[in-house]
């Protein structure tokens, strides 16, 4: 056992799962290692599943087996290394158990040189550890002659009966009444013998049979009734034959329609009765149905042709008043005169900051009323412009020393393309202004 296991181990006796996950065989040649020491195979050359693991009641050890196959073995090796490999729940899988057989090792030869397998077992140290499991591929494992011989060893067949399965005697009785003897081929083939002579004598006793059916004219005579009910012509003077064949041949109705799901005046079947009356209205064409102030209902029946509901391209929301709703649609329009407002930076014109041009373009309309004012200074700075006929006149708010600046003639405001140009006393400076249409 190696540190590595032996660390498990101890894991193990305190309680923890033992679990082991594969042997491998390997061909090293130990050269001073130690054993407990040993973390890996020297040369590893095949993983083997585990295929056994026994562990007696009370045993302080465990058998774990597995089988070496050589049929993807390419190179032919010496077995000298054989590890068992288990999970360890804090590291994770690690070498448990390590044995080197040295000069006495076994030579695997390769695929093509004969089948081998070979079956490993290693008999290990478990201790008192109660909950052991191996990584076991049922369909990998190989069953060994002793184990076969040991499970068939004490296999007893019982005598069969009728309730249970077992071993029988064969018979070639086929008048017997016994319940724990099974029949021959020979004793099947005398009771089917018999049969076939049996169905011979019954065929003929039917064709009697039918003959005198045929004769029943009474019965003939109901039939024909029958058919003549459905629409199919038939006649006594017909034999049994021609008047089955008929029947064959009535079509039985099915579905499950209803005089309503049915047009008026047609007639129908269904898998109750026959030659039924349809009664749904038959409404003509579809036509048109143009909305309006109140609910239309068009009735219900059948319509030869499609119904329309009409449609009006002008019901967009810009064209329904605001908070309106039509047909599901909500009105966006809002009656009266547009505005606008917004900000911006002045330019630098004196390059002194002294006075500066504000430019707004782009607004959905022409203004023909502006109010301008400056963030720094509002109260001294404001300006209202209105349009009077064709020309804007512009009036400051609040006039102190620096109103001539904004109405002294020079560029003071006029109409962009659907924006305005003014004159204020101070550049490159922010300033807010509202539009009105």
């Amino acid at each position: 056992m190696t540190n590595k296991g032996r660390q498990l181990q101890a894991k193990a006796q305190a309680g923890a799962q033992l679990v082991y996950t594969r042997m491998a065989v390997g061909s090293g040649t130990l050269s001073g290692q130690s054993l407990e020491s040993m973390t890996s195979l020297i040369t590893p050359v095949k993983d083997l599943t585990i295929s056994r693991l026994k562990h007696p009641t009370g045993s302080i050890r465990a058998l774990i087996g597995a089988t070496l196959t050589n049929p993807d073995v390419t190179t032919g090796f010496y077995l000298r290394e054989v590890g068992v490999f288990a999970e360890d729940p804090d590291v994770g899988e690690i070498l448990y158990m390590y044995a080197n057989a040295g000069a006495t090792a076994d030579y695997i030869t390769p695929s093509g040189d004969g089948v081998i397998e070979k079956a490993i077992n290693m008999n290990v140290f478990v201790g008192a550890a109660t909950n052991i499991t191996a990584n076991i591929d049922e369909s990998l494992v190989f069953v060994t002659q002793k184990e076969l011989d040991d499970a068939l060893a004490g296999i007893t067949i019982e005598d069969a009966s009728t309730t249970k399965k077992g071993v029988v005697q064969l018979s070639n009785a086929t008048n017997s009444t016994s319940e724990a003897l099974a029949a021959t081929p020979r004793a099947v083939k005398s009771a089917y013998d018999a049969a076939a002579a049996a169905q011979t004598t019954a065929n003929a006793a039917n064709s009697a049979a039918a003959a005198a059916f045929q004769l029943g004219n009474e019965r003939k005579a109901e039939v024909v009734a029958a058919l003549v009910a459905w629409g199919i012509s038939a006649s006594t003077s017909e034999s049994w034959d021609s008047l089955i064949a008929k029947m064959a041949a009535i079509v039985k109705a099915t579905g499950n329609a209803v005089a309503a799901d049915v047009l008026s005046g047609k007639t129908f079947s269904n898998a109750g009765a026959n030659n039924l009356t349809g009664t749904m209205p038959n409404r003509g064409a579809g036509g048109n149905v143009t909305p309006g102030t109140t609910n239309q209902t068009k009735a219900a029946g059948y319509y030869s042709s499609p119904i329309t509901i009409l449609g009006d391209t002008d019901l967009i929301a810009s064209n329904i008043r605001n908070g309106v709703n039509i047909f599901g649609v909500l009105g966006t329009l809002v009656e009266g005169r547009r505005f606008a407002e917004g900000n911006g930076v002045t330019s630098n014109v004196s390059g002194g900051n002294t006075y500066g041009y504000l430019d707004v373009s782009g607004l959905p309309f022409t203004p023909n009323f502006v109010f301008c004012y400056p963030a720094n200074e509002p109260a001294y700075f404001s300006f209202i412009a209105y349009k009077n006929n064709k020309t804007f006149i512009v009036i400051p708010v609040n006039v102190d020393q620096h109103s001539t600046s904004v109405a002294d003639g020079r560029n003071t405001f006029f109409l962009q393309e659907n924006g305005f140009h003014a004159r204020l006393f101070f550049g490159n400076q922010n300033a807010y202004w509202i539009a009105f249409e």
